[in-house]
């Protein structure tokens, strides 16, 4: 994942996500998300929360999380959900941690 301060809006984040879409052993191929998909939204008072696009149109995920307790704002766990129009109703909010990378 890369973040930055958003080009339009000063107070928001920007950037996008990267991964692996290969399907599991014995799972079933195909999902609503690219390999690559856009993000977009606030870092406000320890909490995290960005809309994700693979797309650039329809929200696929969410991602809400807020700063780790003793992290100087280096870490942030939270949860993912899958929003696509593949995601079953009952999707699950799935764990996250994301944490700066060193030197950045």
């Amino acid at each position: 994942m890369h973040l930055e301060r958003h080009a339009e809006f000063s107070d928001s984040v920007a950037g996008y996500v990267s991964r692996d879409l290969r399907p599991a052993a014995g799972a079933a191929p195909g999902t609503g998300h690219a390999a690559r998909a856009q993000l977009a939204g606030d870092l406000e008072n320890g909490f995290l929360t960005l809309d994700e696009s693979s797309n650039g149109v329809n929200i696929t995920g969410t991602w809400n999380g807020e700063m780790a307790e003793g992290s100087c704002g280096k870490k942030v766990t939270g949860t993912w959900k899958d929003m696509s129009a593949a995601a079953p109703a009952d999707a699950p909010e799935i764990p996250f941690t994301l944490e700066k990378i060193p030197g950045w």
